[in-house]
């Protein structure tokens, strides 16, 4: 029953669907319609002439604005014809329910607190200044002629009721305003402050990118121009010049791929970047592809893959995206086991899932360095042969992973090898088969 009335409240205020400025005039347009018909029974005690009259118009204006801002967006108008047509019915009330003795000065500092929570700033200075003339104006008039203001209750007890009434209406009409006031400010707040952390971080991987870059990338750059430098300004043999060759030609490979998953990694933190295609993927022929362009770097190293994924697996992946992560994982392993060592391609079904992974007997990562293992700040290593990367791998694999709607995970030791596991959801026709999966064994030595 609860839940039904704070529903139906919501649903009367526009909870988080209009301004905050609207919100605060249907809350005191719904106290005042409700109030209006206490005062109505309450006047019914009091006896006060005339009052049953400028409540109910009061009422029936009350709700006719709440009307137009609420179900036509009109807030700005109905605002401001209720704050005027207020002020102009405190007027007339201080005149005929006891000017100062009565609750008139009350409901006027209520009516002023209002004004200045629904209507734009730069209207301050209008509303400030009617409140005071009227309230002055009025209380000189009364002091001057006061035979122009009326008593209008029957019986001591009928002021005191009333007045206990309306300061009791004041205070809840004030404390729902600062609430919602204090709410607002307390949500933008808190956007503030979650916009500037996000700025902060994005300063802080902007600055260690650049740093990535200014290091990283300098150094094979260094090297291509000495290689060259080399090879135009000496008289080298034959062999030599093969050997400067085969350096050049390796740094050149190793910046591309720096280059292409900075691109990519850039790419992705743009707005309205990489756009995710989920299919059906047969990650087994997709995987022949990644190993065909990593073959002459293992067989560089004398590195033997066992590709033992399963021939008929299908998951639901993005096809560039999977093969990305692949290549950055397998050159990985490439890059960090020693040559002669193996690297071993797994699956492994579980229920709707399958889990891979690419498992090296190298180098391992140190325990330092696996908090950071996917983050900018991932400090980069050299290989066992050398090989230097930007340090974008990894964290370019957990991001497009987690975009495609799967998990990334990771164990290693230092000294005996790493192992990195991604789980993604596997295609419906192919659920039945994966029962008893198949080993097929792709040696690239």
């Amino acid at each position: 029953m609860l839940n039904r009335i704070f529903a139906l409240h919501k649903t009367l205020v526009g909870h988080h669907t209009v301004s905050m400025e609207a919100r605060i005039f249907h809350e005191v347009s719904l106290i005042t319609i409700a109030s209006l018909i206490i005062s109505l029974l309450v006047n019914l005690i009091t006896q006060v002439p005339y009052a049953a009259l400028i409540l109910s118009f009061t009422l029936a204006l009350t709700a006719l604005l709440y009307i137009s801002s609420r179900l036509y967006n009109r807030t700005q108008s109905s605002a401001t014809i209720f704050c005027l047509a207020l002020n102009l019915i405190l007027v007339v009330n201080f005149f005929i329910n006891s000017g100062y003795h009565g609750p008139t000065l009350l409901l006027f500092i209520t009516s002023f607190f209002f004004s200045l929570a629904v209507m734009p700033k730069k209207q301050y200075p209008f509303w400030i200044t009617l409140n005071i003339l009227t309230i002055v104006s009025l209380l000189c008039i009364e002091y001057i002629y006061p035979s122009q203001v009326t008593n209008g209750y029957s019986s001591r007890s009928a002021a005191f009721l009333d007045l206990i009434f309306t300061y009791l209406g004041s205070v809840a009409c004030i404390l729902i305003i600062l609430s919602y006031i204090v709410k607002s400010l307390i949500s933008e707040k808190n956007k503030v402050l979650a916009i500037s952390e996000d700025l902060r971080k994005a300063n802080q991987s902007k600055t260690q990118l650049l740093s990535i870059l200014s290091h990283d990338l300098r150094s094979p750059l260094n090297s291509i121009q000495s290689f060259l430098e080399l090879l135009l300004e000496y008289d080298i043999d034959v062999n030599e010049r093969q050997t400067i060759k085969a350096g050049l030609l390796k740094e050149t490979k190793n910046t591309q791929i720096m280059l292409n998953n900075l691109l990519l990694w850039t790419k992705a933190q743009m707005e309205g970047g990489l756009q995710v295609s989920l299919t059906s993927v047969p990650l087994f022929q997709e995987l022949k592809v990644v190993l065909e362009i990593l073959q002459i770097s293992a067989l560089e190293k004398v590195i033997t893959i066992n590709n033992k994924i399963n021939p008929d697996i299908c998951i639901i992946a993005d096809v560039e995206m999977i093969k990305i992560v692949f290549r950055n994982l397998i050159s990985n392993a490439v890059k960090f086991t020693p040559s002669g060592g193996t690297i071993n391609l797994k699956s492994q079904a579980d229920g709707n899932f399958i889990t891979f992974s690419v498992e090296d007997n190298g180098i391992g990562i140190s325990a330092e360095k696996q908090a950071q293992l996917f983050s900018v700040g991932a400090e980069s290593t050299y290989g066992t042969n050398n090989e230097k990367g930007v340090g974008l791998g990894l964290m370019l694999c957990k991001e497009f992973t987690e975009l495609q709607g799967g998990t990334i995970s990771f164990k290693s030791t230092l000294g005996k090898g790493s192992e990195f596991a991604l789980t993604f959801p596997v295609c419906p026709s192919s659920r039945n088969g994966l029962q008893d999966e198949q080993k097929n064994f792709l040696h690239i030595m």
